[in-house]
């Protein structure tokens, strides 16, 4: 059989077999349904933790919440610390955790000065119900690396911060965007963190590990009253 043959051959094969291609594209199923924030959310946001190995902790009053993350301190055995600068008013970390030592200079050399840092908090943006991910956004004051690189990472998290899934984001970013001025012309923050429990990998013969690419610990302070 000649080459043109051959080709002739293949070119009416995938001329028939593009005639009886379905002219649509199916559509995609249906998304589920976003988990609804009601009055059960932190009892829904808890169940999708528990899996993670992450642990809710809910408090009323600053009060409350001030001694949760003096007894996460304490029970993770940490010496210093590292905090953003963005905290919900009436809420002194730094009296709640005034027998550590606080490290400021994490600026340029943040890497440095985290290294020898035993926990670092954070306030989220959003937690997503679905997933249990938390949303930080980076800024001024809001160094990424507060979360990333000590052992421990406490998280302060709103009721209002409570969203349902992923889907919220854009409208998160928007009203970020709107409140604080930050991102002129639309453009986005710098940089954007969805954290989902504590740092784990098991590329090694499928066992598990935590805290290889970042914190081994991830503690939960849920604030029901802002």
């Amino acid at each position: 059989m000649s080459r043109d043959h051959v080709r002739q051959n293949i070119l009416a094969a995938l001329r028939a077999g593009l005639a009886a291609a379905p002219l649509c594209v199916p559509a995609p199923p249906a998304r589920p349904a976003s988990l609804p924030v009601g009055p059960d959310a932190w009892t829904v946001l808890a169940e999708v933790l528990a899996p993670l190995d992450v642990r809710l902790r809910l408090a009323t009053t600053p009060a409350e919440a001030a001694q949760h993350v003096a007894d996460i301190a304490r029970e993770r055995g940490a010496q210093r610390y590292a905090r953003w600068s963005e905290m919900p008013a009436g809420l002194d970390m730094d009296d709640a955790l005034a027998g550590l030592t606080r490290v400021t200079n994490i600026g340029a050399g943040c890497c440095q000065a985290l290294a020898q840092v035993d926990l670092g908090l954070t306030l989220a943006q959003a937690a997503l119900m679905d997933s249990g991910s938390l949303v930080l956004i980076a800024g001024p004051g809001r160094e990424r690396a507060v979360s990333l690189l000590p052992p421990t990472h406490v998280c302060l998290v709103p009721r209002r911060a409570l969203l349902p899934d992923v889907s919220a984001l854009p409208e998160l970013l928007r009203a970020h965007a709107d409140a604080t001025g930050q991102f002129p012309g639309g453009q986005l923050p710098s940089c954007l963190n969805l954290v989902t429990g504590p740092s784990s990998t098991a590329d090694i013969e499928l066992v598990l590990v935590r805290g290889v690419h970042g914190p081994g610990a991830l503690d939960i302070v849920g604030l029901d009253w802002a």
